[in-house]
């Protein structure tokens, strides 16, 4: 069974989960320690004394450490559950020639409940109401004829497999490939700032790092590297190892973690960052002014939960980065597969499955052009409807893909399974040009929302009328019933044409369609605030309602919350709301808010009717100085206070009423200079949230700051 073409074997398992195990483990008997995945791995654990061969166990949620990682033969258990993350990122650590194998229940699969399905759905379905299509649809994949898996079932003697021979040492220092070696001199050459890396798994990215990294120490350079997981770069260091064992050079592997080099105050000559999209964006930035030049290493297509959209914002920040005469970016790629031969049928068959390849279907200007007179049409596909539509839900993925720096294979499930989920396409002819992914939440019963007020209920889904409620304290937000755009995309040969505005009216008139008990009374939008994003949100007739009060972690922005209101009682309420928000906006933007630029500032400051700012003097006379001065403290803010108090609301988000409150007690005298906790009180209204030095006043930990404060804006209401 040695394939020649360094090819990967398949194997679909079929029976009980002793039987499936050693059927696997006689396939293995002769490769390095396998590993076995599973939603629930304790089964395996408990069979692991009674097996003359060693395995290693993980589970779903485990399956990221493996990304580096090299093995012979993995083992996805897929009968109590399905993760197409954890199965994308381990198949593209199998070595060629090593094994891939997914096991399944001998009896009817789509009907045993799916205990990984309940992350994906929102309040109240469970997994035992949903029929899922996903699973239907990776069925079809694993059993279809094009598919390399082949079948296995405990029925007779098929688990009976002779075992696979021993696969070749690894060779650590084999030579680079032509490849390698053209993308390694363009980065030896150190000619640019940043050097971006991209390329699909299996393709030696991390042995042209380590073999780089040897190199530039060699050459007398002063290096580092750094990763989000140490473990994840096991292949870069044994090449590091291998390339100094018989060099002059003697050195230690300068891995150094992302916070570490941050605080340090060395400057290096190169930094090497590996599996760069599974660090925050803002750590990026701040990563490529450690050093004279950058490299961000990273695979696309998904596999770490970036997508291939990685590339789009992080690499127009380096572009407009300028260094005296360097060239800001280069980009480098690897297409040639070296853990695996050329072709690989499990490749092939992840890619079409999960639609992790390069775009197939966009089509060229030239051919889209010839569609411009076509009539645009409009449709909605939701659930098991796409089974019949896989060419739309090609297109609509890869687009996706392209288009947004977080979208990986789990959003297929999701899109698959989620009741609340319908997807709304634009298309000329057989064209895709818009796609937008609509999620329907709310309402939400009253107990359920006064336990989401207080803090003590956070439900699945429903991410909207939720956020209002807990973190902005609006009591009937949990009455209405939102459509919130959570996906919305369009072809980049087709930007700035109006298709994705075109796309919201056309869903905004579905919306109004809807009969009375199904009546939609907000389209809605969550998302990581930029300035053109606002802008065409804004463009649209939508209202931000709720700014975050931290970074997003992938983005690096904050996120914005805004609705459109469809009808008169929601118009009003969505007055109120924005007309809450601003007041807030007003205390917060120019204190908590310092690393927010002056133009998205300006959006988020715009008031419904003018067209300009509320906030003219945001940067040039409110930071650092007083915050605006309110003496009066509305019952609202009273409410938001109380519920901070008694309940559970976040402190960030009372920052602007609790500054009401001091300023409304001290100009009535209430508070002075005498009272024993002035000075606290007062660096809590003049200064960042992030700022505030608590040990100042002997408060050293979370728990002693939140009671403290709790007790102390108690006593001050009840002035």
């Amino acid at each position: 069974m040695y394939s020649a073409d360094n090819h990967r074997h398949c194997f679909l398992f079929k029976g009980s989960t002793p039987e499936v195990l050693s059927g696997f483990l006689r396939l293995c008997e002769h490769l390095t320690t396998p590993l076995i995945c599973a939603h629930d791995v304790e089964p395996y654990q408990q069979l692991a004394p009674s097996q003359n061969t060693a395995f290693r166990t993980c589970s779903f949620k485990q399956a990221r450490q493996e990304l580096g990682s090299s093995h012979d033969a993995i083992l996805v258990d897929l009968t109590h559950g399905v993760s197409a993350s954890a199965l994308a990122i381990l198949a593209g650590t199998v070595r060629g020639n090593g094994i891939f194998a997914i096991a399944l229940p001998e009896e009817d699969w789509l009907s045993v409940v799916d205990q990984d399905l309940p992350r994906y759905l929102p309040w109240p379905y469970q997994s035992e109401q949903i029929d899922s299509s996903f699973k239907r649809f990776l069925l079809a994949r694993l059993e279809n004829n094009s598919s390399p898996f082949i079948a296995l079932s405990s029925q007779g003697h098929s688990h009976q497999q002779t075992p696979l021979p021993a696969l070749d040492r690894l060779n650590e220092n084999a030579p680079l490939t032509q490849e390698q070696t053209a993308a390694q001199a363009c980065l030896l050459s150190l000619k640019a700032k940043s050097y971006v890396l991209i390329a699909p798994r299996g393709r030696g990215k991390s042995t042209l790092l380590g073999d780089s990294l040897a190199k530039m120490l060699q050459a007398g350079k002063k290096v580092a590297l750094t990763a989000a997981n140490q473990t994840a770069i096991t292949t870069l260091k044994k090449r590091f190892d291998e390339q100094l064992q018989h060099s002059a050079v003697t050195a230690e592997f300068p891995f150094f973690a992302p916070d570490a080099l941050l605080s340090s105050d060395t400057h290096w000559d190169l930094l090497l960052v590996d599996e760069a999209s599974s660090i925050p964006l803002p750590m990026l930035m701040a990563l490529n002014k450690k050093a004279k030049h950058c490299l961000f290493s990273t695979t696309d297509y998904g596999y770490e939960g970036a997508g291939k959209g990685f590339g789009i914002r992080f690499c127009r920040y380096l572009e407009a980065q300028s260094d005296g005469c360097l060239l800001p970016l280069e980009r480098l790629t690897l297409r040639r597969p070296i853990r695996w031969g050329e072709n690989d049928p499990l490749e092939n068959w992840m890619n079409d499955c999960f639609f992790l390849a390069p775009e197939q279907n966009t089509k060229n200007p030239q051919s889209v052009a010839k569609h411009d007179d076509a009539v645009l049409e409009y449709s909605v596909i939701k659930g098991a409807e796409w089974l019949t539509q896989t060419a739309a839900l090609s297109q609509t993925f890869q687009l996706l893909v392209s288009a947004h720096y977080q979208t990986s294979p789990d959003n297929l499930r999701w899109v698959l399974d989620d009741p609340s989920v319908s997807t709304y396409l634009s298309m000329q002819g057989d064209h895709l040009h818009s796609v937008a992914i609509v999620t329907e939440e709310g309402p939400l019963p009253d107990e359920l929302s006064s336990a989401v007020l207080q803090g003590t209920r956070r439900p699945r889904g429903h991410l909207i009328p939720q956020s209002l409620l807990a973190h902005e304290g609006i009591e009937d937000a949990g009455q209405y019933r939102y459509w919130r755009i959570s996906r919305i995309a369009t072809q980049t040969n087709q930007q700035n044409k109006g298709m994705a505005s075109e796309l919201l009216n056309h869903i905004e008139a579905i919306a109004k369609q809807k009969n009375a008990h199904e009546a939609c009374d907000f389209l809605c939008t969550s998302f990581a605030a930029t300035a053109d994003v606002v802008a065409f949100w804004q463009k649209n007739a939508f209202v931000p309602v709720r700014l975050g009060t931290t970074k997003d972690q992938a983005s690096g922005c904050y996120s914005l919350m805004m609705v459109k209101p469809l009808t008169d009682k929601a118009r009003q309420r969505t007055a109120h709301w924005h007309h809450s928000y601003l007041a807030n906006l007003a205390i917060n933007l120019p204190r908590d808010y310092s690393d927010i630029d002056a133009h998205l500032a300006d959006k988020l400051a715009m008031p419904l009717v003018e067209n300009t700012p509320l906030i003219t003097t945001r940067f040039n006379e409110s930071r650092g100085e007083n915050p605006p001065v309110c003496d009066t403290i509305s019952d609202k803010d009273k409410k938001d206070l109380l519920l901070f108090v008694h309940h559970h609301r976040p402190y960030l988000t009372i920052r602007a009423q609790l500054t009401r409150l001091v300023q409304s007690k001290i100009s009535r005298q209430q508070l002075t200079v005498t009272h024993p906790d002035y000075s606290l009180l007062n660096a809590l209204i003049r200064q960042p949230a992030n700022k505030v030095d608590f040990s100042a006043f002997q408060l050293n930990t979370k728990k002693q700051v939140e009671k403290h404060l709790k007790s102390v804006v108690d006593a001050l209401l009840s002035m």
